[in-house]
């Protein structure tokens, strides 16, 4: 039997929960799994990229930071939001004008830098 919400703005969000007869530890909705992959191969590759990590403990750090990433993603995404409009808005806000930022370079003169022969001792009163 299939159940429809009374409500469209608020419909059930589809959960994976185990295979029957069985739970997972965990409840992810069908989007995180996609989006863990995609997470996992993003930091594998920037793993191998950077030469970190090697071995075993490398596979587990990659997996733990997919997991943060999907957790932290998919706080955004509700069915009021979609993937697909964050995504939207990701790349709107990368592709955003930004204001011009003017670089000041600022050059010391050594003939400015006050210098002692002796190298002050914290103890010695100072008049």
């Amino acid at each position: 039997m299939r159940s429809r919400s009374d409500d469209e703005l608020y419909a059930l969000q589809n959960r994976y929960l185990g295979p029957p007869g069985r739970t997972l530890l965990w409840q992810a909705r069908y989007a995180a799994y996609g989006l863990w992959l995609g997470y996992a191969f993003l930091f594998l590759i920037i793993r191998a990229q950077l030469g970190i990590f090697d071995g075993f403990l490398g596979y587990g750090v990659v997996a733990i930071a997919a997991v943060l990433a999907t957790q932290y993603t998919m706080r955004v995404i509700t069915p009021d939001r979609p993937a697909a409009a964050v995504l939207a808005l990701f790349a709107a806000e990368l592709r955003a004008p930004r204001p011009e930022t003017t670089t000041v370079v600022a050059v010391s003169d050594p003939r400015h830098v006050l210098v002692s022969p002796t190298r002050p001792r914290p103890w010695e009163d100072r008049r």
